[in-house]
């Protein structure tokens, strides 16, 4: 393959067929469809997988399905522990984190996969550490002072500006060429509205982005009459007023429709932020969680990323909390005890220990449950939340591609416009080599399907061959010979990925319920905020444990204010 070819394909028919044969089996195979239309010319009905090693990892559904199987047996020794944290993704590491920072060190966080992190896990080879999820973390808002302290923890920060704000370290911070675009058959640096549409000639879509970009400041800079933002970060410090809530019985779609911004490219742009960071699309994002997706940060934002992406953070995590932190571990039975006004007699967990096969009984006085919604009612014994079908969950792939070398011109991320995918980002990117080699590139894909129970179904279903041909199908929009570069490619299948903020979802009294106390089980997840994003989890977890060290009395300095 060529570098020219590669920066800049060629503009021959032949190349457009493959374009939209390309497109077309992906956007045909994303969305569940299951014919798959041959390819003319010499790429034939199937990619060359011969060479590529490969597998599907990670994310134990086998393990996790036990839950709704049962017929576990019963446990075989009882202990006690005096807080029990379930689940260690961000929300349960950062509960542990809070317990253990303000001198409370008497708790165990329980995880049902190998490695923690959930969203954040992450992985490594010869070549490089890489994620599986979560890749960068953009430099937390004023709101987010939990992350501004585990930051700082980190040593991320190496000076204050004037007025406080924290200076951070330019060593992670994302490097240039930060990313890129494929359009009209060649890449363009930048993905942005503004990269994408200046450029025309059509000048309705130029005046249509500043409609938009008007509308952002707006929003941006909106206050309620008691100050609060419209979208902050983290969501529970948003203004609750009734015009901004509005937009929550809107789809990003029906918003645009409204405001008549017909440009293809805009409504692309906003879409694939949906898909970036909600793993929904115009037609199934709530307005209001849009626009937050806009307006929560500065209008210029860097970004901290790392070759693990926010595994980085959970590494942190996970060493500071050692042996207390255990993997492995199905929890399949919360008892909670009896209440009496406001004491109650603590809960009973039974778990399963996958490496050695046997079952305990945990008597705990306490409990973080920092798991996602969906798992409560198979975990909690007579737990009954009405309204528990709205929390639904976009299923993803990631996959991690190990390359003899980097595609010419690879940027951090690198995006198709004819995809649906997200396109890929480049782990070795924050290396400070020189030369050239092997590299990790970490790919995305959300399925946005209307109906995720369906795709979710059909993405287990699907084996590691037939994954891998359609990942490098895929990626042949950029580059027509990836699979000549690929030595190995795992797959990781994600059924319940992120938490979609459709309409209705955010400003419901079901969510809101959904964080209320249940006996001595606490409630801690990025679910309970409505958006799947690190500063959420975090605020969750941090919440959490900073209520369970106020009704046990116990001193600590607030780390969300």
């Amino acid at each position: 393959m060529s570098e020219a070819r590669d920066r800049r394909p060629t503009r021959g028919s032949s190349r457009r067929q493959l374009l939209r044969w390309t497109s077309g089996l992906v956007a045909g195979w994303a969305l569940g469809c299951p014919s798959r239309p041959r390819a003319p010319g010499s790429l034939g009905t199937e990619v060359d997988l011969s060479g590529i090693g490969g597998s599907i990892v990670g994310a134990n559904h086998r393990l996790g399905h036990r839950l709704r199987q049962g017929g576990l047996p019963e446990p075989q020794r009882r202990r006690d522990v005096p807080v029990l944290i379930v689940g260690g993704g961000i929300a349960g590491l950062s509960a542990g984190w809070k317990l253990l920072g303000s001198g409370f060190g008497d708790f165990e966080v329980l995880e049902l996969e190998d490695t923690a992190g959930g969203n954040s896990r992450w992985g490594e080879n010869e070549v490089s550490r890489f994620p599986w999820g979560a890749h960068y973390l953009p430099l937390p808002t004023a709101e987010s002072t939990a992350v501004r302290e585990l930051l700082a923890e980190m040593k991320m920060v190496v000076d204050e500006q004037a007025d406080g704000t924290p200076i951070y370290d330019p060593r992670h911070l994302c490097h240039a060429p930060h990313e890129r675009i494929l359009l009209d058959d060649g890449w363009r640096d930048g993905v942005s509205a503004r990269d994408l549409i200046l450029d025309t000639v059509d000048a309705s879509e130029v005046a249509e982005l500043e409609a938009f970009e008007r509308q952002m400041a707006v929003f941006r800079n909106w206050r309620d009459a008691d100050g609060r933002r419209g979208f902050a970060l983290p969501t529970a410090l948003s203004s609750d007023d009734p015009e901004l809530r509005e937009l929550d019985t809107l789809t990003m779609r029906q918003y645009f429709d409204r405001a008549g911004w017909r440009s293809e490219r805009l409504r692309w742009y906003v879409d694939y932020c949906c898909r970036d960071d909600y793993g929904c699309n115009l037609d199934t994002t709530s307005a209001w969680a849009g626009w937050h997706y806009f307006c929560s940060r500065a209008e210029e934002v860097e970004y901290l990323t790392w070759p693990e992406g926010n595994g980085r953070i959970v590494r942190h995590l996970s060493a500071r909390l050692g042996d207390r932190l255990r993997t492995g571990q199905l929890v399949y039975r919360i008892v909670p005890g009896t209440t009496e006004g406001s004491r109650s007699e603590g809960v009973e967990v039974d778990v399963f220990d996958a490496r050695s096969e046997t079952v305990e009984r945990i008597r705990a006085r306490h409990l973080i449950c920092a798991v996602p919604r969906f798992a409560v009612p198979y975990l909690i014994a007579d737990y009954n939340l009405p309204g528990i079908e709205r929390f639904t969950y976009s299923p993803w792939v990631v996959a991690n591609l190990t390359v003899r070398r980097l595609p010419p011109g690879a940027a951090w991320d690198n995006v198709i416009y004819h995809s649906r995918s997200l396109g890929y980002v480049v782990s070795t990117h924050q290396n400070l080599q020189i030369a050239p080699g092997r590299s990790v590139l970490t790919y995305y894909l959300p399925l946005t399907d209307a109906d995720p129970a369906v795709a979710r179904q059909q993405m287990l279903d699907r084996g590691w061959p037939e994954w891998a041909e359609r990942i490098l199908a895929d990626l042949a929009l950029a580059h027509p010979n990836i699979h000549a570069l690929v030595e190995h490619l795992d797959v990781m299948l994600l059924g319940h990925a992120m938490i979609r903020p459709v309409p209705g979802f955010f400003w419901s009294n079901v969510r809101r319920r959904a964080a209320e106390p249940l006996g001595a089980i606490r409630f801690a997840h990025s679910d309970m905020s409505g958006l799947s994003l690190f500063e959420e989890a975090q605020y969750q977890g941090v919440r959490a444990a900073e209520d369970l060290m106020s009704e046990l009395g116990l001193p600590f300095g607030t780390s969300l204010s």
